[in-house]
């Protein structure tokens, strides 16, 4: 007589499952993410080759005599904004327009309002104003908003 487990053979093992997408689903998901990642590569690259004027005045800046701060700030914001807009500004105008389009202002305080007698007077400032004036400056160049 025959032993019931002798009847028995080996199992079969069925194919791993796929790991490929199996439904529509899935592919028009990954589409949607692709095209995302597209799009904010696209955007990342156009404000950082927007941006090369602002890297641009910033390697400059550290190595600037104090008196041509305002020339400085005067060209980079040449290459934002349209030159009838800015080119014509001095003075008082200037600085207000510099404090316009920083968020948070400080060029018509001590010592951002001094920009202008710097950049056509031989006045002399400390060394701490000079140091605040810089980083106001450098401020003003990561940081202004450009309205057209």
């Amino acid at each position: 007589m025959m032993a019931p487990l002798d009847k028995l053979h080996g199992f079969y093992q069925p194919a791993p499952p796929t790991w490929a997408p199996q439904t529509v689903g899935w592919y028009c998901l990954f589409s949607l993410i692709a095209i995302a990642a597209i799009w904010v590569l696209i955007y990342e690259i156009r404000r950082w080759l927007f941006s090369r004027y602002r890297r641009v005045a910033l390697k400059e800046l550290p190595t600037l005599p104090v008196n041509e701060l305002s020339a400085l700030l005067k060209r980079t914001a040449l290459s934002a904004w349209p030159r009838e807009k800015v080119a014509s500004l001095s003075g008082a105008e200037w600085t207000r327009f510099l404090d316009g389009t920083l968020r948070g202002g400080g060029f018509l305080d001590a010592p951002g309002n001094r920009i202008e007698d710097l950049a056509f007077h031989s006045v002399v400032i400390a060394a701490e104003e000079e140091t605040q004036l810089r980083k106001l400056a450098a401020k003003w160049i990561r940081r202004h908003r450009v309205r057209a």
